[in-house]
């Protein structure tokens, strides 16, 4: 039996869950996660497996997003006001048994009051939780062994980042399960460095409004990348534009305004002093001085330097837009050069410094790599990807081959979604259906049965 629930809802964290089941799955095995039906075989009564695997697991992590609190059934009733709503029921059952139940917060979301709650999750608002911001996979991870005093090896030494808001989760208590507790630690700071990488929510752009030129597979891999220019919102690039004054006056006589077109967060620093922070679009009074910009969890930007005199504000605007219309819930990384700058799931935007990047799959290579040109003041669309499906009646895995390479798999009746091209489908663990191969196209689906 497993011993890490995952609890999600759908339309809230789906592809986070997703992602975070398939991280944990390669690093612990698939007896060790549970994540509803990727974790149920076709014909069993799912509410028998739900109690079955709740009865046996060790650590619970319910995945809280902007939309789980009030996600609504449709008549318009809010899903956590019924008593057979799938998400209530699990973690009722969790908090019953008195084990770990860890809120893991996601895009800004807060641990309900108990008065938003039904009474047997209103003890869910007591439990420790983490308010995870977005992260590099490796600097997360760290953070998150060495916070819980598991001096992992590869992240000692390094100075820890005062932005990190984590709290300690409850001890593990006495279960059934063999595994061994001193694992279940290591896998809850895993588990909870890996949702901080999958919770990054891009929330904002400056021109949500605005049609964007897009850009398909073909097009991409013969010219440099369209882009769509935004509405002006000052000047471009790290050079200070300095003016007399503010418009609405809510600026300080010495300070800064930054507009960032996204919601990341940035750090000010007084040379190696951290000053204060600020996210997305933002004013900060500051005394007079030299200061460096840089981002706090991610480098999406290059970090650059201002100087601010008394009676003088200094207003900075720099970063594109990138959006990726992706047809599945895959996670996909962005990389400046060889440098790993951040990391998104599905169909998402993402505020980037002016410069070239390189879009690649995150833990499958579900499409071929693509290189991207990001300008200030720009919106760059990238629409790709078709989606295969395949209604096999069992719960066999098959893996999906591109040439020689290794793909990706799933298991019984699936869809994945795949970048143009030629692929081979095969049975992963017994050949119970002859290979075949198909072509996929940008923007289509296609459907095979057996």
């Amino acid at each position: 039996m497993g011993a890490v629930f995952v609890s999600y809802r759908r339309g809230d964290s789906e592809g986070q869950a997703r992602a975070l089941s398939l991280e944990l799955v390669r690093l612990l095995g698939k007896d060790s996660v549970f994540m509803d039906v990727d974790s149920i075989a076709l014909g069993r009564d799912f509410r028998q497996v739900l109690q079955e695997r709740l009865g046996s697991c060790d650590v619970m992590l319910a995945l809280i997003g902007p939309g789980w609190l009030d996600a609504k059934d449709g008549s318009g009733t809010r899903r956590l006001e019924s008593p057979t709503d799938l998400v209530r029921q699990e973690i009722a059952a969790a908090l019953k048994r008195n084990i770990p139940v860890i809120p893991v917060l996601l895009q800004g979301a807060q641990i309900p009051s108990p008065e938003r709650l039904p009474d047997d999750l209103k003890d869910l608002s007591y439990r420790n939780g983490f308010e995870l911001g977005h992260s590099t996979w490796e600097s997360d991870i760290g953070e998150m062994v060495r916070r819980l005093g598991l001096g992992a090896p590869d992240t000692a030494g390094r100075p820890e980042p005062p932005s990190s808001t984590a709290t300690t989760p409850p001890a593990v208590s006495t279960g059934p399960s063999s595994w061994r507790r001193p694992r279940i630690a290591a896998v809850v700071a895993l588990v909870v460095g890996a949702a901080a990488l999958l919770t990054y929510g891009y929330s904002r752009t400056r021109n949500g409004d605005q049609r964007a030129e897009e850009i398909t597979q073909s097009s991409l891999s013969s010219q440099p990348s369209r882009q769509t220019a935004l509405p002006p919102a000052g000047v471009a690039g790290t050079t200070p534009l300095r003016t007399p004054s503010m418009p609405d006056g809510s600026l300080a006589a010495s300070g800064l305004e930054f507009s960032w077109p996204g919601n990341d967060c940035w750090d000010i620093f007084r040379g190696a002093e951290l000053v204060t922070f600020q996210c997305g679009a933002k004013k900060q009074a500051l005394g007079a001085g030299r200061y460096t910009i840089k981002g706090r969890s991610a480098p999406v930007f290059m970090p650059f330097d201002v100087n601010i005199k008394s009676g003088t504000p200094t207003q900075i605007s720099l970063g594109g837009v990138f959006e990726f219309a992706w047809p599945g819930d895959d996670c996909w990384d962005i990389l400046r050069g060889a440098e790993l700058v951040t990391f998104q799931c599905g169909a998402k935007k993402q505020a980037l410094g002016a410069g070239r990047y390189t879009i690649k799959g995150r833990s499958a290579p579900v499409f071929t790599p693509r290189t991207v040109d990001i300008k200030d003041g720009s919106l760059t669309r990238v629409v790709m990807g078709g989606v295969f499906e395949f209604t096999w009646p069992g719960n066999d895995c098959w893996d999906i081959f591109r040439g020689a390479e290794l793909v990706t798999f799933q298991c019984g009746a699936k869809k994945q979604a795949l970048g143009a091209g030629r692929y081979t489908i095969k049975g992963r663990s017994a050949p119970v259906f002859e290979a075949f191969e198909i072509e996929v196209v940008d923007g289509a689906q296609l459907v095979k049965a057996p």
